[in-house]
């Protein structure tokens, strides 16, 4: 494509570009909007996004090796299969927007104040994430693992589905909704009438 034949692109949009067999590895994308793009099976090694929207795409099992995400947001995306521990980086400031997740891996990843609203998370994994003030406000969660977190001060306001052990889980400040606060009770194996 002759959209990508450099190496530095800043301020620009993309939309609708399928982008599964684009070679994007080792690119610079600064202050970039992605719309109605394809990433499914991108190579997007060692790439560098900062500053970027990405609005109604689909992220699904691209290949994120050492690649960097600087203050993203995500919009209406669908996004699959991301292990964003094998970024370059482990420090995150995500915006999530109505987004469906599927089987990301956010493990050990330091994304304080990240936010997660009106998203739909299923099987994604938070093991020793430190999500201090982060937002999940009205997702729902389905498989989801959250241990040994740090979710201080964080807010589930609105949000439905979760499973926190608040033994194994920080949680204190953290904000939750009746009637799904009782899920914090789901670790003791107590009946609730």
């Amino acid at each position: 494509m002759k959209e990508f034949g450099g190496d530095e692109y800043s301020g620009r949009g993309y939309k609708g570009l399928d982008l599964k067999t684009e070679k994007l590895c080792g690119r610079s994308f600064s202050e970039c909007r992605f719309e109605d793009c394809n990433f499914s099976g991108a190579d997007l090694s060692g790439t560098e996004f900062d500053n970027c929207v990405f609005s109604g795409c689909n992220l699904s099992n691209p290949i994120i090796d050492k690649a960097r995400f600087i203050d993203i947001r995500f919009e209406n995306c669908k996004i699959a299969g991301l292990n964003f521990y094998h970024c370059e980086q482990m420090a995150f400031d995500f915006v999530f927007s109505h987004c469906r997740l599927v089987e990301c891996n956010f493990s050990e990843l330091k994304m304080k104040r990240a936010r997660f609203e009106s998203c739909a998370l299923e099987d994604c994994d938070f093991g020793s994430s430190y999500l201090v003030e982060a937002s999940f406000e009205d997702s729902g969660f389905a498989g989801c693992l959250f241990h040994e977190a740090d979710l201080e001060k964080a807010s589930f306001e609105g949000a439905h589905g979760y499973s926190i052990d608040p033994r194994v889980n920080k949680i204190r400040g953290a904000v939750f909704s009746a009637p799904d606060v009782l899920n914090l009770l789901d670790c003791f194996g107590i009946k609730i009438k």
